[in-house]
């Protein structure tokens, strides 16, 4: 007989059946009720059970807890982390242009290009001047870029860098201004 982390005593010889199949019992050691009731074995094994019948899975959840052997930081980590069930975040508007810009967003079945094709808008457009080319560099943006994605891409950047979003810090007002002198440029240049 061998005992669990929470000090039922279960018996390990048993293999664990499908919950399906009739007659198992019990895993509490000497119990032979019908064991209806799973619980896991541990809380880095979620997927492996024992199986009680009401009274000792009972006795069980009594005596499970979770947080054994965590600190008080590692909890209040989990309990934070609980709130988005454990997936990855990020603040609003930090990552949603840059999967575009940066290629991560593909096409992958040319829906979008068919479509530019037959709207005759594939063609990489006038030719930019070099200022012209510099100006939509600093906006990350390339010479086909017509009037609508720069002022669209101006909005995105500005939310990004503006000195209020960043606390204040000097790179990215930096930023911000080199930002704004490329879209004044932009808007007082000849823009086809």
């Amino acid at each position: 007989m061998a005992r669990t982390k929470n000090d039922i005593p279960v018996s390990r010889t048993r293999v664990d059946e499908p919950s399906g199949e009739a007659g198992r019992k019990c895993d509490f050691a000497g119990c032979q009720q019908a064991a209806e009731h799973r619980a896991p074995k541990s809380k880095t094994s979620m997927e492996e059970f024992y199986w009680f019948c009401l009274e000792h899975v009972s006795a069980y959840n009594r005596s499970w807890d979770y947080f054994t052997g965590m600190n008080q930081d590692e909890i209040e980590q989990f309990r934070t982390e609980a709130v988005t069930g454990h997936r990855p975040t990020w603040k609003l508007g930090e990552r949603g242009d840059k999967a575009w810009m940066e290629g991560r967003v593909r096409d992958y079945h040319g829906l979008f290009e068919a479509e530019e094709r037959q709207s005759g808008t594939a063609n990489p457009g006038p030719k930019r001047t070099r200022e012209q080319r510099r100006d939509l560099a600093q906006l990350d943006l390339d010479e086909t870029a017509n009037l609508q994605d720069i002022k669209m891409r101006y909005k995105q950047l500005v939310k990004r860098f503006h000195p209020d979003a960043n606390g204040g810090a000097k790179q990215a007002e930096e930023r911000f201004k080199c930002i704004n002198e490329a879209y004044s440029n932009l808007m007082s240049s000849d823009l086809a």
